[in-house]
């Protein structure tokens, strides 16, 4: 199967907080059959974020998208395709965040499921969250 992290999913993999991250998920990512991808929307997402003072990585953002590279996690760069979805996508009854928007666009439009604790991508039926406490 292939998968696509949400950005929280990323920087708890990359600061080495795994144990925040949901059983079923951990279990997924650490299969060594499963592929793992990264939005580069997620890498600005942190960019922008930590700019404005909501997000700080002790590691840097830096070194986050050095090791998801190590860690074998495939980055899919900014497609039309995804924008142009992301543009059909709804947004006042759904999910309001831009970035999770996109991220939703690039997971089906890539047909991936994605691994995220946020359960208002559920309100998007193409979308398939696995997470699990």
């Amino acid at each position: 199967m292939k998968y696509l992290l949400d950005t929280h999913v990323l920087i708890y993999l990359g600061c080495g907080y795994g144990d925040q991250i949901g059983k079923k998920a951990l279990e997924i990512y650490k299969d060594p059959d499963t592929q793992i991808f990264v939005s580069q929307i997620s890498f600005w997402e942190m960019a922008v974020k930590i700019n404005i003072g909501k997000l700080h990585i002790p590691i840097g953002l830096q070194n986050v998208i050095i090791q998801s590279q190590q860690a074998g996690i495939e980055t899919i760069s900014v497609q039309n395709s995804h924008i142009l979805f992301y543009q059909s996508l709804d947004v006042k009854e759904n999910h309001k965040d831009p970035f999770d928007r996109y991220i939703i666009a690039t997971a089906i439009s890539e047909d991936l499921q994605i691994l995220s604790s946020d359960k208002k991508f559920d309100l998007y039926q193409a979308v398939v969250r696995v997470w699990e406490d």
